[in-house]
């Protein structure tokens, strides 16, 4: 049941969030040309121009448990930001490493076991890829090969990744059963029956903030606005006047959102937490500081775990994914070298 939704939705989030690298194209035609000494000493530059942007893209930035990471695998990350017009600051660069070490983590966690994968079962993964891609109106005139050609991979490396993908998803089918799942559906109803919350939040930005001095300063002030709610200042007011999320022209208005992958998950779990009506407490995100006011809600429908199976297995493989992924990272031997 894992692999069915999980390994499909995991490797269209990597391929399709890869960019492709752009290389010259060297002329297939030759021409003739006196070497004047001028032109002798245009070519020496050339070659050692050429020379340094190989070197840039042969750079390691990055080591894990003795494995390199390359810079022309980063540059394929930061494309995509950059066509996106995203500004990419150093700890966005750093964001980007760390996704790639934890890659590279768990492709050597599953090469380190005997997990056999078939053809036909990394083919019948394709299948379904194929199927993603026709049913999204964008790529639907687009053949796989294509796209991951504009995304400078190719089939081979997704054959890869589907059979490490596939990998572990087997080991964590072994050691997880519809018992603990049901548990995990019990104690987390809200986030697989529909209920939805609608709410409004103040955000303190610290994504672009580089010292200890500037977090401080963030969480002194997210500390300053939270007193002045409590002394009754007007919730949306105040975002309107300090919030800088896009939401504050609304006076922190972000909508009805569901509990699980709508919102990062700090925020989310906190907003749930809260009846209508209430305010947190200032909560930290990998955006900045929030303060979180809870405007509505839209109760659930009762479901049976049998109904959202699937969804739960997929949450709740996600969530086994992560904890391994946590006990690699403490474990690993990781240097960062950009």
């Amino acid at each position: 049941m894992y692999k069915k939704i999980f390994v499909p939705v995991m490797l269209l989030l990597i391929i399709l969030q890869t960019s492709n690298l752009l290389f010259a194209k060297e002329e297939t035609g030759e021409k003739a040309e006196v070497k004047t000494e001028a032109t002798a000493e245009k070519e020496v530059k050339a070659d050692k121009a050429a020379k340094s942007v190989k070197d840039i893209k042969d750079d390691v930035v990055a080591t894990v448990n003795g494995e390199e990471i390359f810079r022309k695998e980063l540059d394929r990350r930061l494309d995509v930001l950059r066509r996106m017009n995203q500004k990419v600051t150093r700890a966005v660069q750093l964001e980007v490493i760390s996704q790639l070490t934890k890659k590279v983590l768990l492709k050597q966690f599953v090469e380190g076991r005997d997990i056999k994968v078939s053809g036909g079962e990394i083919q019948g993964e394709l299948e379904k890829i194929k199927y993603f891609l026709k049913s999204n109106p964008n790529d639907s005139d687009k053949s796989l090969e294509e796209i991951l050609k504009t995304q400078g991979s190719n089939i081979g490396e997704l054959e890869d990744e589907i059979r490490r993908t596939l990998a572990l998803s087997k080991y964590l089918d072994e050691r997880v059963d519809d018992d603990e799942k049901s548990k995990y559906f019990e104690a987390n109803i809200n986030a697989f029956n529909g209920e939805k919350i609608k709410a409004s939040h103040v955000l303190i930005d610290t994504a672009k903030l580089k010292t200890d001095a500037e977090l401080e300063q963030a969480k002194k002030k997210i500390e300053e606005i939270k007193k002045e709610i409590d002394n009754g200042a007007d919730f949306a007011e105040t975002a309107k006047k300090y919030s800088t999320c896009p939401s504050a022209e609304k006076g922190g208005d972000i909508g009805f959102f569901q509990r699980k992958g709508a919102l990062v998950e700090e925020f989310a779990e906190a907003a749930f937490s809260m009846k209508v009506g209430e305010i947190s407490e200032p909560v930290k995100t990998q955006f900045g500081y929030h303060i979180i006011k809870v405007t509505d809600k839209e109760e659930g429908k009762d479901v049976s775990y049998e109904e959202v199976a699937d969804m739960v297995d997929f949450v709740y493989m996600q969530i086994k994914t992560d904890a391994l992924l946590k006990g690699l990272y403490e474990k690993a031997e990781i240097e960062i070298t950009l």
